[in-house]
């Protein structure tokens, strides 16, 4: 008896050292939507000794060949993360080649949840999860668009404010709900520097839903950490912050 318990504690550690080697999986998730599909492509960058980087980002396609305008926008987001990881591939091979093995078992994995899908909007939650010697990291980026042109939504597309009065709204908000001491020295400058008004050039992280826009900060954008530090707006509860044409109701 104790010689079968013996075997199946090796056999446990055995599966739970695989599982620890194979690393977290994540999956984009779209579902809800009636026309959008995706899928995580998936590449597994190795040599002789094994896996030295893993890859994901998702691809999107339409259900029905419809949503042209907004497909061929959600097309661009793709090809720019394939065409950078097509740049970090090459270069993890290469150091792996000179020897830099503390490179090895590296994951970059993208992947998207969708928040709002409608007449007016679609809004996906694109998240990253990276990890490498240094551990792991968290990313958050918001993909908005405007449903009938397809076009990229910067977030002053959405709010009736100035770039001065929407970090001052965010910092507000930021400060009440978790206190100024997480914020850094210059809270303000952060954000202000991330709010653009051309979408592609803004690394503001917020998305859209039926019932307001959520801003996914994290504590490592101010200070130090990977604490996520989401806050909400309401459209029920400010609806004069926003731009009608965006907003379902109130």
């Amino acid at each position: 008896m104790k010689k079968l318990t013996g075997i199946l504690v090796v056999l446990f550690l055995m599966i739970c050292s695989l599982a620890a080697a194979a690393g977290p999986e994540f999956r984009s998730n779209v579902s809800a939507s009636k026309w959008l599909q995706v899928k995580d492509s998936v590449i597994d960058v190795t040599d002789k000794d094994g896996l030295i980087l893993k890859v994901q980002w998702p691809v999107f396609s339409s259900k029905d060949d419809s949503h042209g305008h907004l497909i061929a926008s959600l097309k661009k987001e793709s090809d720019q993360l394939r065409s950078f990881f097509d740049k970090d591939m090459r270069e993890s091979k290469e150091l792996a080649a000179k020897g830099h093995r503390d490179i090895r078992n590296s994951r970059w994995l993208v992947f998207v949840k969708l928040e709002r899908d409608d007449a007016r909007v679609l809004s996906l939650l694109e998240q990253s999860f990276h990890l490498d010697l240094a551990g792991e990291r968290w990313g958050y980026e918001g993909l908005n668009y405007d449903a009938k042109t397809g076009k990229k939504l910067s977030s002053l597309d959405v709010f009736k404010l100035s770039k001065e009065e929407l970090a001052d709204t965010l910092l507000a908000r930021l400060t009440k709900k978790y206190g100024r001491k997480v914020l850094g020295q210059n809270p303000r400058r952060m954000i202000l520097s991330r709010i653009k008004d051309d979408s592609d050039m803004e690394f503001l992280p917020w998305v859209m839903t039926a019932e307001g826009v959520t801003v996914h900060f994290r504590s490592g954008d101010f200070h130090a950490g990977s604490r996520p530090l989401p806050i909400t707006i309401l459209f029920r509860e400010e609806p004069e912050l926003f731009n009608k044409k965006y907003m379902l109701k109130y």
